[in-house]
């Protein structure tokens, strides 16, 4: 447990050498959430860090409700654990919005970025209505599993926390994008190649949103994990460890 001011954050730091921060999805709970054989094998070569947000599993505090109080929350953490800087920055899904954001607003800090089949930015396709009556819908539903959700009950209410803001933190990170941008080092986006069945219209927004992530530094990269789902870290941790390989110029792992 870490004081970061008026709560604490619950972070784990496992391995030695160049810092590489971990930045979850979902409800903000990244300890434990990246899959032993990820954590082990990058902590054979860099300093890893993983951490639950504010308000979200073993942590203190309230949720925070925009994307850049989760990012200076992170910076606390980090200088309150005197960590080597600048560091790899890694976000999956969410978490990529953080890491953008962190980014954006701490530049020096950041020594690479990899993100993992991340969050779009932007306000996604389709009617203004039905995106506005779906995120209102899942975070009830979410809620209404949670009455009966047993020891998944608290994840599940910190999700819809995480789902009420998602339009403004998709916004809030977009806005950072054109107003400041992500520093010139090196950037690999990993994406998804095994989606579910989505409208083609969102398919393609994803994916241009992952290209033009990309794109943000003339360094950047996307990689296609071709036998993953979503849930890169857990079935493909290969294809994020030789991100973070290249993007701190560390020879491959034989």
């Amino acid at each position: 447990m870490v004081d970061v001011g008026d709560h604490a954050l619950c972070a784990q730091v496992r391995g030695k050498g160049p810092t590489a921060v971990l930045d979850c999805g979902g409800s903000g709970q990244g300890v434990g959430v990246w899959g032993e054989e990820l954590e082990r094998a990058l902590a054979e070569r860099v300093t890893v860090v993983t951490y639950d947000r504010a308000g979200v599993g073993r942590s203190g505090g309230s949720q925070a409700r925009t994307v850049t109080e989760m990012a200076d929350d992170l910076r606390r953490l980090l200088r309150a654990l005197h960590l080597e800087l600048p560091a790899v920055f890694v976000g999956w899904s969410y978490g990529g919005l953080v890491t953008q954001l962190y980014a954006a607003r701490h530049p020096g800090d950041v020594a690479g970025l990899v993100f993992v089949d991340p969050t779009a930015s932007g306000t996604p396709p389709g009617s203004a209505l039905v995106r506005d009556l779906s995120f209102l819908l899942a975070p009830r539903l979410l809620r209404l599993r949670a009455m009966f959700g047993g020891t998944h009950a608290r994840p599940l209410r910190e999700l819809a926390v995480t789902l009420t803001g998602m339009q403004n933190a998709m916004r809030e990170v977009a806005q950072a994008r054109q107003e400041s941008g992500l520093p010139p080092v090196p950037i690999r986006v990993i994406t998804a190649g095994r989606r579910p069945r989505m409208p083609k219209a969102h398919l393609e927004h994803l994916n241009a949103d992952h290209r033009a992530l990309a794109g943000q530094s003339p360094h950047g990269q996307v990689m296609v994990a071709e036998r993953a789902s979503h849930q890169v870290p857990l079935e493909q941790p290969e294809i994020i460890i030789q991100a973070v390989e290249e993007v701190l110029g560390l020879p491959p792992t034989s």
